[in-house]
């Protein structure tokens, strides 16, 4: 497909990457120069020098003929008004990150009176992530697949874990509606056999229905977030504070800047917001941090996040949660014993691959959801079979899939279905796919040609 993206920014420029590696022809609309330059430079895409909002710059990047325009400047404004005039020009799907809570209404969101094809909020999706690991604490990340009835899980296996040393068959014995649909050991990620063993230092991806899951975490460990810090106050703990206020979690929020803190304070009267710098060990001491069952380092700047989080970590901080968005700081310091790693322009592009994506589905199928995990080698995806697909009424046994690929759930008609060879596919059944092959569209992409 022919995509034009505007905002070379660190969403912009990852999600070009993304587009470039699954053949889609990019031009990249970006203002500055020096950041044009940087990105053409190692990503494969035609660049334009300007305005995304400017006739003529969309005149020049052939938004007439445009498949899919993607607006992800830092100004919403600039945003949305040039989704509108691509629109206007040609463009025949529209995408839009529109982050300013203030756009947060029915006039935007429900009655969508600009009629973008798709809005992406990147600090919303990651409050939406954060919540979901405050949830389930024992987890380092939480993924929900139709409407929340089927969830995956990522644990990690210590020295102390009951699961250590336990094959697939004893693990399928002993908890026989969940699934281990992945495993990652040091560099290796697989999708494991029935002779497979559960090994100390093993990241182990477990799915099943929400009430099996919520019973295998307590099983891992009985742990629950009663209190929670916020390090950082801007977007993301904006929306994660609209999240938790409908909880019983207590809530304290440090703040660098005095005004930002008395907004704060004035938004969320119910929960604690303390003017001070959350990255200076004596504050945190004297906040008393490692109290509290959660901390989330939520700052702009991913080395004081990173380095705040290694300081809670020697002080026995339970849920350690870290927003980082340079995922190349993590492989310079290697592996690092943090509860979970957040990575916004992952979540948000993840977001917008699976809209286009589900443009450019092969028929038979429906991409609902995607999602990626293990540093992105891992893609967990969600399919609806249609009338026309030749894989329904057929038994799995009888379908040759690819290697490196596990139907992990069927969901059908509400119920879900933890499939043997002998379940078949129905026409209207939601399959969650777990695999470690790239690119993936449709389901029949998975089969053995």
């Amino acid at each position: 497909m022919k995509i034009i993206v505007v905002g070379g920014g660190k969403v912009g420029s990852a999600l070009c990457q993304s587009l470039v590696e699954e053949k889609h022809d990019v031009t990249l609309i970006e203002e500055k120069e020096s950041v044009l330059t940087r990105v053409t430079r190692y990503i494969d895409i035609l660049g334009i020098v300007g305005n995304g909002a400017n006739f003529k710059i969309l005149e020049e990047a052939d938004v007439a003929h445009c498949d899919i325009f993607i607006a992800l400047t830092e100004k919403d404004e600039v945003n949305m008004i040039s989704a509108v005039l691509a629109k206007k020009m040609g463009a025949k799907e529209s995408v839009v990150r529109v982050r300013n809570p203030e756009y947060s209404n029915p006039y935007f969101k429900d009655k969508n009176f600009l009629g973008f094809s798709a809005t992406i909020n990147p600090e919303l999706l990651t409050a939406q992530y954060i919540a979901n690991s405050i949830e389930f604490p024992n987890a380092q990340s939480v993924e929900l697949f139709a409407n929340g009835r089927v969830m995956l899980m990522e644990f990690t296996i210590t020295q102390k874990s009951k699961l250590s040393q336990m094959s697939m068959g004893q693990f399928r014995k002993k908890f026989k509606r969940l699934v281990i649909c992945a495993i990652k050991r040091q560099e290796d990620i697989f999708i494991p056999h029935g002779d497979t063993n559960i090994e100390v230092g093993d990241h182990i991806f477990v799915t099943g229905n929400r009430s099996d899951m919520i019973v295998f975490h307590n099983f891992v460990k009985s742990q629950y977030v009663h209190n929670m810090m916020l390090i950082g106050g801007g977007k993301i703990a904006y929306y994660l504070l609209n999240l938790l206020k409908s909880t019983d979690i207590v809530v304290k929020i440090l703040e660098l800047n005095e005004d930002r803190a008395r907004w704060l304070s004035q938004e969320f009267p119910h929960f604690q917001v303390v003017q001070g710098d959350g990255t200076d060990r004596d504050v945190l001491l004297e906040e008393n941090v490692q109290s509290f069952d959660a901390v989330a380092t939520l700052t702009g700047v991913d080395e004081e996040n990173i380095i705040a989080s290694m300081f809670l970590e020697t002080l026995g901080v339970e849920k350690n949660i870290t927003k980082v968005n340079r995922a190349t700081l993590l492989e310079i310091i290697g592996e690092q014993p943090f509860s979970s790693i957040v990575i916004p322009k992952r979540i948000a592009v993840d977001s917008i691959m699976h809209f286009i994506r589900g443009r450019g589905n092969a028929q038979g199928s429906k991409l609902d959801a995607m999602h990626h995990l293990a540093n992105g080698r891992i893609e967990t995806l969600q399919f609806e079979i249609k009338e026309n697909n030749r894989l329904a009424g057929k038994n799995l046994a009888a379908i040759s899939m690819k290697k490196q690929v596990l139907i992990a759930a069927i969901i059908r008609k509400g119920q879900t279905i933890f499939p043997t060879g002998e379940d078949r596919l129905e026409v209207g059944d939601k399959v969650v796919v777990i695999t470690l092959l790239k690119n993936i569209s449709s389901i029949l992409d998975l089969l053995e040609r």
